[in-house]
């Protein structure tokens, strides 16, 4: 008790170097706690499953005339077959994207925005918890349903949903369970699941040609349940008999050479890091991981040195306290207990502070919002974070009161009682090291974020090939809407702030898998060679689009002609492809090459080439691209309705918006008016890139704070060991300006030497991060300006920081600092 009293007078003392101290630290550390909760939660995927150590995801990796493609998606019928090959799969379960769903209870309507097929053993292989239901037959039933808790709660209150009736345009649903919401930190999320088996309601078994038949289309996730500690070579040795059995006819038949087709097991709690295949549902990227603990660790390491900087140089003040304790009969032990538990004990104050700070943060602010994540502060529960905060804690302050515990209770009562005791040159130097280092991570940190923002406005700006400004997409929810898209789209063009109305499949208000922007598609397609008669099979990208396309999108026609709607065969025997597609041919001349669907019964034949567009994100390089218009469809089922693309006039967006409402609200009385913006959904699929550019921007900020905080105080006590120095100087005539100029150049020229180290690391963790684009800024000439600006900032906070001491010591009267010479 009694050294908790002593430290606070010793605070109390020394208001000013206490805040820094106490605040600075307590930055670093809850920094640190914020990032650790974080990583845990980012390394902790799918892990609150019991058996997340026995599942795995198929993936489907195919091989066609030497090219290969990996999807995330497999057939539908893949992981049924290969437990009956393979009896080591304990059980399997599928997942389908529903999409979003309107369902009605009632007169009431209400949207569930991301629906889920998904086989019976759902609740068996994955751990949910519920609420109301039986996990072991709540999806047994064809049209059963089990929603998430919120959702529940929107639909029904507080009351038991459990047997309720939910309606949409073509079927009825009986809600048979209701499940806690999915936590944060899994990769397949869903505010609903519905019986698979609905999709085959009615319909008669598939005999096995039929089942062979599918496994060369992809539909679906798979997941299966192996035993534990199970090696997947077992299967992946065995697989090829699969292949030849059920696989290899049809690819003769349809003549793919030597064509193959292989799963690759993927556990669960690797797919969020590791899983880089198409149509792949968001995954997170290691790289941005590592950044984040890389920038914890350096600033916990900043706030640390500052911490220890700012005690050990302040406690060389502290001598004559020391004699005079001596004198009064303290012994070596019991000085250095003093100053340890003094240093621990201000180390724990930080340690409360940087709690307070988290609590705010997370409670009574945006974080888990920018984050995109649910942090909380549950000591309790997380001995990593309990212990983690307390051991650094413990080790900050035993280091930071190790020299004046050892040192300083060395010295002799003699030498104590002259006066404070004179910092040696290692120790200078140490603190020179020390200082460079805070400007080395701070300048990088600042560095890195301007080339991240670089990047981002690069993406912003870069052209994709289309128009993706002033588009709306509006989804077609009812059949019958589809049914006079024409007349529709006629009239739409009647209003003068609509300059054009097209539409596409793919793209409406379901949840979209991947990264793709214009809902392209992969699909096995025969291409003519450059020599005539000879084909080949490959997959190429495919958009399926309605009247107009081009011309809405501003797609470019570099080569042959556009669709001509007056021409029957153009809607059904013509494509347009991209430069990659011809390119990757060989094609001269790609005018009537034949690019087709395998067995149609009519070929398809080029008509024109498109410049290349970006129809995926910019992390992906164009590919091979094949533009379907498609003919008239009628009954089409709700998720394969296609999506109104109208192209706005600028500056008319607002009136063409209320137009479009009050239109469609008497066109589809059935459902409430939906629109979104091309150019949202485009930023949508940066968000992670952005996230991480604002996070690091955040870092950046608190790096150069914590390196103030430091420098302010460690100018404050260098200044004042050299107060008579400056009276002296200034009694020989030192002008002011030249004061502050001879105490800020030795800080000047450790914020050079920080930004010299501080440059080629940020180029090459930059160009380390830039990998994960396929389209990069030119980083050659752009780190010049992000470097310069870095380090001019760098030297005028330096500056202004040092400066606030060094003018005050400058400008008093030299009496004052002599007066005792």
């Amino acid at each position: 008790m009694k050294s908790i009293t002593y430290a606070i007078r010793v605070l109390l003392k020394n208001k000013f170097y206490s805040f820094l101290n106490i605040f600075g630290l307590a930055i670093g550390l809850s920094v640190a706690m914020i990032i650790l909760l974080y990583v845990q939660k980012d390394l902790s995927f799918d892990k609150h499953h019991e058996n997340w150590d026995q599942l795995y995801r198929i993936e489907s990796k195919f091989k066609i005339n030497g090219k290969d493609d990996e999807f995330a998606l497999t057939s539908v019928v893949l992981a049924e077959m290969m437990q009956e090959a393979f009896p080591e799969i304990q059980s399997y379960t599928r997942f389908q994207n529903a999409g979003r769903q309107l369902f009605r209870k009632g007169d009431q309507k209400f949207y569930i925005d991301n629906m889920v097929f998904a086989d019976s053993s759902v609740f068996g292989n994955f751990t949910h918890e519920f609420i109301y239901g039986d996990p072991t037959s709540a999806l047994d039933e064809i049209n059963s349903v089990v929603l998430t808790e919120s959702v529940a709660r929107r639909i029904y209150g507080n009351e038991n949903p459990m047997n309720e009736i939910l309606e949409t345009d073509n079927s009825t649903f009986k809600v048979t369970g209701v499940i806690k919401d999915m936590p944060d930190n899994v990769h397949l999320s869903y505010d609903g699941l519905i019986s698979l088996h609905t999709q085959r309601a009615g319909q008669p078994p598939l005999t096995a040609q039929q089942k062979s038949g599918q496994l060369w289309n992809i539909a679906l996730y798979s997941y299966v349940k192996l035993p534990k500690n199970f090696n997947v070579n077992q299967i992946y040795d065995r697989f090829p008999d699969f292949f030849e059995q059920h696989m290899a006819p049809l690819a003769r038949q349809a003549n793919l050479g030597d064509s193959n087709f292989a799963p690759r097991l993927v556990p669960l709690n690797e797919i969020h890091f590791k899983s880089n295949v198409q149509y792949d549902l968001p995954t997170g990227n290691m790289a941005y991981t590592r950044s984040f603990m890389a920038i914890g660790i350096f600033i916990l390491i900043l706030a640390s040195i500052n911490y220890m900087n700012l005690a050990t140089a302040r406690a060389t003040n502290r001598s004559k306290e020391v004699g005079v304790r001596k004198v009064l009969g303290s012994t070596r032990g019991k000085l250095r207990s003093q100053f340890m538990s003094e240093s621990l004990i201000i180390a724990f104050f930080s340690l409360l502070l940087a709690v307070l700070i988290v609590n705010i943060l997370i409670q009574g602010t945006g974080l888990n919002d920018l984050l995109d994540k649910e942090l909380s502060l549950d000591f309790m529960n997380n001995q990593l974070l309990l212990f983690g905060s307390l051991g650094v804690t413990v080790l900050i302050g035993l280091l930071s009161g190790l020299y004046p515990a050892f040192y300083l209770s060395a010295i002799s009562v003699l030498v104590a009682m002259k006066g404070s005791v004179k910092t040696g040159p290692g120790s200078l130097f140490l603190r020179k090291i020390l200082v460079a280092f805070q400007f080395f991570v701070s300048i990088g940190v600042v560095i890195s974020t301007l080339l991240m923002s670089d990047q981002i406005s690069f993406m912003r700006d870069k052209d994709l090939g289309f128009n993706k400004d002033n588009v709306i997409l509006i989804p077609m929810q009812d059949v019958e809407v589809r049914n006079r898209i024409d007349f529709i789209k006629a009239e739409l063009m009647q209003n003068p702030n609509i300059v054009g109305v097209t539409d596409a499949l793919g793209i409406g208000g379901g949840v979209s898998v991947g990264n793709s922007l214009l809902g392209a598609g992969r699909q096995l397609l025969q291409a003519e060679t450059q020599e005539d008669s000879t084909f080949t099979q490959d997959t190429f990208n495919v958009l399926r689009v309605g009247k107009d396309y081009t011309n809405t999108m501003q797609m470019e026609i570099v080569a042959g002609r556009n669709f001509n709607e007056d021409i029957p065969t153009d809607i059904t025997q013509k494509v347009l492809v991209n430069e990659a597609l011809v390119a990757k041919m060989g094609w001269d001349d790609p005018i009537n090459k034949v690019v087709s669907p395998i067995g149609a019964p009519v070929q398809s034949r080029v008509i024109g080439v498109v410049k290349d567009f970006h129809a995926f994100s910019l992390h992906m390089k164009v590919e091979p691209t094949v533009i379907f218009r498609y003919p008239p469809l009628q009954n089409l089922p709700p998720q394969a309705l296609p999506t109104f693309l109208v192209n706005v006039k600028n500056g008319s967006l607002s009136q063409a918006l209320s137009f479009l409402e009050n239109r469609f609200v008497e066109l589809d009385q059935k459902h409430p008016f939906e629109y979104r913006f091309l150019d949202q959904q485009a930023e949508e699929l940066y968000k992670a890139d952005q996230r991480q550019s604002s996070l690091t921007g955040i870092l950046s900020y608190i790096c150069i704070l914590i390196s103030c905080l430091g420098l302010l105080g460690l100018s404050s006590f260098t200044t004042s060991t050299r107060i008579k120095e400056i009276g002296v100087r200034k009694v020989l005539g030192a002008t002011v300006p030249q004061l502050v100029f001879m105490i800020f150049k030795d800080i000047m020229v450790l914020v050079l030497i920080g930004f010299v180290i501080a440059t080629p690391v940020a180029y090459l963790l930059i160009e380390d991060w830039l990998q994960v684009f396929e389209y990069r800024m030119p980083l050659q000439t752009v780190i010049i300006a992000a470097a310069a600006m870095s380090g001019i900032l760098s030297l005028i906070i330096a500056f202004f920081t040092v400066s606030f001491h060094s003018l005050r010591a400058a400008r008093q009267n030299p009496v004052r600092a002599l007066r005792y010479e």
